[in-house]
């Protein structure tokens, strides 16, 4: 799971399709990589960070044992 990728769309009010439509994938492939349950590729993390203004790495931190992004 990405929350800072979360937080950012919530923020921006961006959407799972208009993600999806940014990378060139389904709408249910970029659930999947949001949830963590697949990794997105380069490209797509390209996109992504293009799309909401932010940086890959802060974007794609991922969550410790506590549910904190690290």
């Amino acid at each position: 799971m990405y929350p800072n990728l979360e937080l950012e769309m919530f923020r921006q009010k961006v959407t799972t399709k208009q993600l999806a439509e940014a990378c060139g994938i389904s709408e249910s492939g970029m659930r999947n990589k949001i949830k963590g349950r697949n990794e997105p590729k380069l490209p797509e993390i390209k996109a992504i960070s293009e799309k909401l203004g932010c940086p890959w790495e802060y974007l794609f931190a991922r969550e410790n044992e506590q549910g904190k992004a690290v």
